[in-house]
């Protein structure tokens, strides 16, 4: 069976290793378990998907029938356009793949963003905050106003929120209620 674990430990940006430690093996079986070289039974899914937070059902592959975009081919760096190899599906999914979506539209440029950009968002519970650490951001953090930036962890225990903007305010708290780091950009040219 063809699962999606690597996808998950990339968009998360943990290693073989991080990942072992989470679920308690080898960072061998990891490699084995996402390349299918080993069963993938019910018991790993489960240990995967409370790793990553997300239901079991988003570590197995399946291809939708419908719903995507056709894929073309593929573009390099001259220009050039090559097509996909045969019997490839590239259909472009325009779907989410976190377990808790929010969506926030961009109000005025700053950083890599711009005005009208919609970034999708994976709202996960503070206990997996390790798992935003690093990335940008949404947080939402008790007795204070939202906010959005790369989160740091800091030596004392506390957080720090540094917005994408230069020399906009380092926010620094406990414990996030909630974090959602971003997955996904879509952009409107």
């Amino acid at each position: 069976m063809k699962t999606r674990i690597r996808y998950h430990r990339k968009l998360r940006r943990l290693t073989q290793s991080d990942v072992a430690k989470l679920i308690g093996t080898t960072a061998a079986t990891v490699s084995r378990l996402e390349t299918s070289e080993m069963n993938v039974s019910m018991t790993w899914l489960q240990r995967f998907a409370d790793a990553f937070n997300v239901p079991v059902s988003d570590l197995i592959e399946f291809r939708p029938t419908h719903g995507g975009i056709p894929c073309i081919g593929e573009i390099g760096r001259s220009g050039a356009l090559f097509e996909p190899g045969t019997g490839r599906d590239d259909d472009i999914k325009l779907e989410s793949l976190s377990r808790n979506p929010v969506a926030i539209r961009i109000r005025e440029n700053f950083g890599q963003y711009c005005v009208g950009d919609v970034i999708i968002a994976d709202r996960m519970s503070a206990e997996h905050v390790i798992h935003a650490i690093g990335r940008d951001c949404v947080v939402e953090i008790e007795g204070e106003e939202g906010g959005f930036g790369r989160l740091i962890s800091s030596d004392n225990g506390t957080y720090l929120l540094v917005p994408p903007e230069p020399g906009a305010k380092v926010r620094r708290f406990p414990l996030p209620n909630w974090v959602a780091p971003v997955v996904m950009l879509i952009r409107h040219l």
